[in-house]
């Protein structure tokens, strides 16, 4: 059932066996907790939002934030609050009430001015279903430190040539020939996504660490079970990792102005 106010929410949790524990929504991954006179709403481990008691409901992602879970925002949201989601660049996603979309769903966020960009903090007013502080999309770009963004760079490109030269050498050889003959939990496996994950790669690139632990963790997350990856194609998972959390590394290395 979607909840689509503040007193729907309030009849949700009323049901609700265990208030710590929250109450599923609808859908993997949803679920809705009490805090205090609010009513939080997760999916999985991120907090999408929260209803307050004037009956609005803000935003408490970003772009970043959402991505870990941007699948299931584009194919779920609309079946549990009163919003249609989609992507519209690299780590960026337009929201908006369902009230203000007459017709087919892309035409609405095709037209920029139709839908704010998401942002921690953007709220909507859940009876009329305006946005009450959409901001223009130039405030989501950040500024840059030029002198900061050429470090980033620098220890990049280092990085990753000795992680290429390694590979080429078969470094990965024998830690996948051993992972493949004792899996790795996937507990126990880093999840790059996470702040864990991030700062473990950030690190790693700062420092110029190629050291066998850090091999490991990558041969851990980046070997199937079904088949038996190259030493090649280890680094390229590699690659594609500092490719696809690009964004939060570089924060890491303060590339983006603070504040920003």
């Amino acid at each position: 059932m979607m909840i689509s106010s503040y007193k729907a929410a309030q009849l949700h949790m009323e049901k609700t066996r265990n208030k710590a524990k929250g109450r599923p929504m609808h859908g993997a991954g949803w679920r809705l907790f009490q805090d205090g006179d609010e009513y939080v709403v997760n999916l999985y481990e991120v907090q999408i939002g929260r209803f307050l008691p004037d009956n609005t409901f803000v935003f408490s992602v970003g772009g970043t934030m959402a991505y870990s879970v941007a699948h299931s925002l584009s194919a779920t949201t609309h079946r549990n609050l009163p919003f249609q989601w989609m992507r519209v660049g690299p780590k960026k996603y337009r929201v908006d009430h369902e009230r203000n979309i007459d017709g087919y769903i892309w035409q609405h966020f095709s037209k920029p001015t139709n839908a704010p960009i998401v942002y921690p903090d953007l709220k909507f007013d859940l009876g009329t279903g305006r946005c009450l502080n959409p901001l223009p999309d130039e405030n989501h770009k950040p500024k840059v430190d030029t002198d900061r963004r050429r470090v980033w760079l620098a220890a990049l490109r280092a990085w990753k040539l000795r992680l290429k030269a390694a590979a080429r050498v078969g470094a990965f050889d024998a830690l996948i020939t051993a992972e493949k003959a004792d899996p790795t939990h996937w507990a126990d496996r880093p999840h790059w996504n996470t702040p864990e994950g991030l700062d473990i790669l950030y690190k790693a690139i700062k420092d110029g660490d190629l050291s066998t632990e850090l091999l490991q963790l990558f041969v851990a997350s980046l070997t199937p079970s079904w088949r038996t990856p190259t030493s090649r194609e280890i680094y390229e998972g590699v690659d594609k990792l500092t490719k696809t959390y690009s964004v939060e590394l570089r924060e890491r290395f303060g590339v983006f102005h603070k504040g920003e």
